[in-house]
């Protein structure tokens, strides 16, 4: 297997627990959940960015960062990792090789419906606490990453061991 997410939830584990004692300013355990969705939506809109996916639409717009997209995409996967663990909902993460082939079936030609479409699932699944747009928009997420955006598999899991031994 490619990509064995069910190493990463095992590696994920303890990261989730320590990341959140190292704050300046602690945040409520109510709104931890909150801020690991937010987190993610900022890593989609970089990504946005750094893929060219959106056109600015102001004068000298902040321009990406210098991180690759490989190394934004692989720190979004384990930020759905971490939700996944923190709403128990682990069960919806790990894909199977052939699950991953399935997504060739539906191209998708405009990055921004995609990423859209993605931002719009976990808000749903934020807000109405519902699995099955979290479910989706990680399968979407699997698919932008390994279809249109033609990621390497081995680069990407590269990227997303150093992130989980970067944290443990």
């Amino acid at each position: 297997m490619l990509l064995d997410f069910a190493a990463y939830l095992r590696e994920a584990r303890e990261m989730y627990r320590e990341v959140a004692g190292e704050w300046e300013r602690p945040l409520p355990k109510d709104d931890l959940i909150l801020n690991d969705y937010l987190n993610l939506d900022v890593t989609l809109s970089q990504l946005m960015q750094q893929t060219r996916a959106l056109n600015p639409d102001v004068p000298n717009q902040a321009q990406p960062t210098d991180q690759s997209v490989v190394d934004t995409y692989a720190q979004g996967l384990v930020q759905f990792l971490l939700i996944s663990l923190k709403q128990q909902w682990t069960h919806l993460m790990v894909l199977e090789d052939d699950d991953l082939a399935q997504f060739k079936r539906f191209p998708q030609r405009h990055l921004l419906h995609q990423f859209d479409g993605i931002k719009t699932m976990l808000l749903n699944s934020y807000h109405q606490k519902r699995q099955a747009d979290f479910s989706h928009a990680w399968r979407s997420y699997l698919k932008l990453g390994l279809n249109e955006l033609d990621l390497d598999p081995t680069e990407l899991d590269q990227s997303v061991r150093q992130i989980l031994a970067a944290e443990n």
